[in-house]
């Protein structure tokens, strides 16, 4: 976990050190990956000055969706980007499926114009900011079932909650909405991963929830030091990073080294 903007600028340099160059409208990326999945995009301006990094999660799961619509909010740079989409579209419609989500883009700029709504495939990675865990689907629903509220509604092993959708009656102005989506799930595959550019471990685990299955990492911090296993069953808050491609990934630009 990064704690201040000194440690920031030196996960930033090591990372530009052995990165690899995406030239694009507005400036270019520098992509540092470890080949196991962790990634680092930092965002250089025209003028070659820093101006934003994000982290994300290369796995092997992909979704189909809708993509509905670009989000745009005031703080985010020019190599940023967010889409308001839909999981599993039905037919034609691109806003009719399984539910509507919103996912940060670490490599949005890549693509240049994007026309929506339109299909599309994504490889989605949640980062956790809260996390429960039970041994397994059984032991999750004994839990639930001891602790049943009549008037509070239960979450499933497997469901997706676009949390950041949700917005207050009371707000003045309606703020847009976040890439954040609270998600049950059941563990298919689990293991502890190092990044080279910090130092420190963390949990790497691919969820079956409902909709899909996607990367989900954890920090060791949240887990208590004991780690996820296959079967286990887990509930938290995760912040949501995609790569958008087209039904086939083989259409994805290549980096320039």
């Amino acid at each position: 976990m990064i704690d201040s903007v000194d440690e920031m600028l030196t996960v930033a340099d090591r990372a530009s050190v052995d990165a690899e160059v995406l030239e694009v409208e507005g400036g270019r990326y520098l992509v540092w990956s470890s080949g196991e999945g962790p990634e680092l995009w930092l965002q250089l301006d025209d003028e070659d000055n820093l101006v934003g990094m994000a982290p994300h999660f290369a796995g092997r799961n992909r979704w189909r969706i809708a993509l509905v619509d670009e989000v745009e909010r005031s703080e985010q740079t020019v190599l940023d980007g967010s889409f308001y989409a839909w999981n599993c579209p039905e037919g034609d419609d691109p806003e009719e499926g399984l539910y509507p989500f919103v996912f940060d883009c670490p490599d949005r700029s890549v693509f240049g114009e994007i026309e929506v709504p339109r299909f599309a495939s994504v490889q989605l990675a949640g980062f956790a900011h809260t996390v429960e865990r039970w041994s397994d689907v059984d032991a999750y629903e004994l839990s639930i079932a001891e602790e049943a509220d009549p008037e509070r509604p239960r979450l499933a092993s497997m469901a997706f909650i676009p949390a950041g959708l949700f917005r207050s009656e009371d707000e003045d102005e309606q703020s847009p909405p976040e890439a954040f989506a609270v998600i049950s799930g059941v563990v298919r595959a689990a293991k502890e991963v190092n990044n080279p550019l910090t130092g420190l471990s963390f949990q790497w685990a691919e969820l079956a929830t409902f909709g899909g299955t996607l990367d989900i990492v954890i920090d060791r911090e949240l887990l208590g030091g004991s780690p996820v296993e296959a079967g286990n069953v887990l509930v938290g808050s995760f912040w949501l990073s995609g790569q958008i491609g087209a039904e086939s990934d083989a259409d994805r630009p290549r980096l320039l080294s």
